[in-house]
């Protein structure tokens, strides 16, 4: 089955390729090595659907019982000029109350073209949960494997059915390790993704030997906002992650 989607997934991948813009900043695995396309797999689309996004639910409600540090950086630009920015750093804890977030010193935003608050950084951390109905809006393909350090990973792309037509769900590639079915990487768009219809890379870290968690979400291209063109640069990254 998957020497058909390989073939498909040729056109299909162009055509995305198309629909993202050229001046894109973040590249999706410049930093791995090359892909051996040669490489079987035991587990199918189908699999992919069922197995990886029951993991990510897993690792979803996990994640609500581990404080953390978050950093977040969004910026718009007039070319290589900063004109509006929002700028955060939180510490997520818990106490008797239940959980509790601590803002440090020197946030601020000055954002005019495009709109982000406090709200919209969870949304963009949960729009690369790969839950089953975003990952079934799309085609998906096995592509491969592609090493991640240790690991050899399994490339699994989620290919729209109309690459011309809006985000449904998620587009994109992902890196699954095998052995437990964890989404390890991504690169791709999201329908619920906060601002506009960008390209990001998501890298996880493994925590408590068992979680897949957020290490880093980045985006860096023009996007499409309110029907004008707007540069915009993403950065938020999670550290010190601890069980309540």
């Amino acid at each position: 089955m998957f020497g058909h989607a390989l073939g498909s997934f040729t056109a299909a991948a162009a055509a995305v390729a198309l629909a993202w813009p050229a001046v894109a900043q973040v590249k999706c695995s410049d930093d791995l090595g090359a892909v051996d396309r040669d490489a079987g797999s035991r587990m199918s689309a189908v699999d992919f659907i069922r197995q990886v996004s029951a993991k990510e639910a897993a690792f979803a409600r996990a994640f609500a019982n581990f404080g953390h540090t978050v950093e977040a950086t969004v910026q718009t630009l007039q070319g290589d000029a900063v004109d509006g920015e929002y700028r955060q750093v939180a510490t997520v804890g818990f106490d008797a109350g239940g959980p509790r977030r601590d803002v440090a010193p020197g946030s601020i935003n000055t954002l005019t073209r495009i709109k982000f608050t406090d709200r919209d950084l969870d949304a963009l951390r949960d729009a690369f949960v790969l839950t089953a109905a975003r990952v079934s809006a799309g085609d998906i393909a096995y592509s491969g494997r592609q090493r991640i350090g240790e690991i050899n990973a399994s490339l699994f792309d989620v290919m729209p059915r109309n690459p011309a037509g809006d985000v449904h769900g998620f587009e994109g590639r992902t890196w699954v390790r095998a052995r437990d079915d964890a989404v390890m990487r991504l690169c791709g768009r999201s329908s619920g993704a906060p601002i506009g219809p960008m390209r990001y890379q998501v890298i996880r870290t493994l925590v408590d030997e068992q979680y897949w968690f957020p290490e880093s979400i980045r985006a860096d291209e023009e996007a499409r906002i309110g029907g004008a063109s707007v540069h915009v640069r993403v950065t938020v990254t999670y550290s010190n992650y601890k069980a309540r």
